[in-house]
């Protein structure tokens, strides 16, 4: 093999290695509205994860009142296409390395009939990955974590406070198109809810009047109807008139 040859084949290396690491530096592995935290626990600084009440605690967990944590486990970093894990909530956790967490609002979820949680559409949770833990002096004083903002899929499930239609005489039906294996319920009324029969068949959800409006005694005004499919809810809203 010539010496032209040699060099050539040298030159093509250094170019096909510098392609690779370009793309590399090009696609980066966190999402780019990624936060990076030094997150101190409640003896070193009492670092509050984004607008949650989560912080560390003195046993180095995390822990909060006003959220529900949920430890998804061992992840490949904060910007994992995870579904929103909602079967192990809770108010304390252990700070894992390596592990992907979930932070949600409690106003934002509803335990159904069925006893599963959904979250609801259009609403945004925490998802956070412990890289490492933070010492200083041989004692553990937090934690880096990385956090982003995730809004879930809505499912094919319309959106929040949609107003399905309204309801005038005795047999009149409103209906609305969903997505299959859902789970419903009418939410109490102060006029009741006697007078409403809702029924799902071909994926289509119809509400009908069986009672006359009634200022009075009801049915009348506005009702909401509680949709879930899988792990996201919405609430359409029925008027009787």
């Amino acid at each position: 093999m010539n010496t032209k040859k040699i060099v050539g084949i040298f030159l093509l290396s250094l170019c096909t290695m510098c392609f690779v690491n370009c793309s590399d530096d090009d696609t980066p592995d966190d999402p780019a509205d990624t936060i990076t935290l030094n997150m101190l626990n409640e003896h070193n600084g009492k670092t509050y994860l984004g607008e949650s009440n989560v912080y560390i605690n003195e046993a180095n967990n995390f822990i909060t009142s006003k959220n529900f944590i949920s430890d998804v486990g061992n992840g490949a970093g904060v910007g994992a296409n995870i579904l929103p894990s909602l079967t192990n909530l809770t108010h304390e956790v252990a700070v894992t390395p390596g592990h992907i967490y979930q932070i949600f609002d409690k106003n934002t979820l509803i335990n159904f009939p069925s006893g599963n949680y959904a979250i609801q559409v259009e609403t945004s949770y925490y998802q956070a990955y412990v890289v490492s833990k933070i010492v200083n002096s041989d004692m553990n004083i937090g934690a880096i974590v990385k956090y982003i903002s995730v809004f879930p899929n809505n499912n094919g499930l319309p959106a929040y406070k949609y107003n399905i239609g309204s309801l005038y005489r005795i047999g009149e039906t409103v209906e609305l198109a969903l997505p299959q294996d859902i789970e419903f319920f009418l939410k109490e009324h102060s006029a009741g809810i006697k007078g409403l029969n809702v029924t799902y068949a071909n994926n289509k959800l119809r509400i009908t009047l069986t009672k006359a409006p009634d200022i009075v005694n009801g049915p009348y005004g506005t009702f909401d109807l509680y949709i879930r499919s899988n792990n996201v809810f919405t609430i359409v809203e029925v008027h009787v008139e």
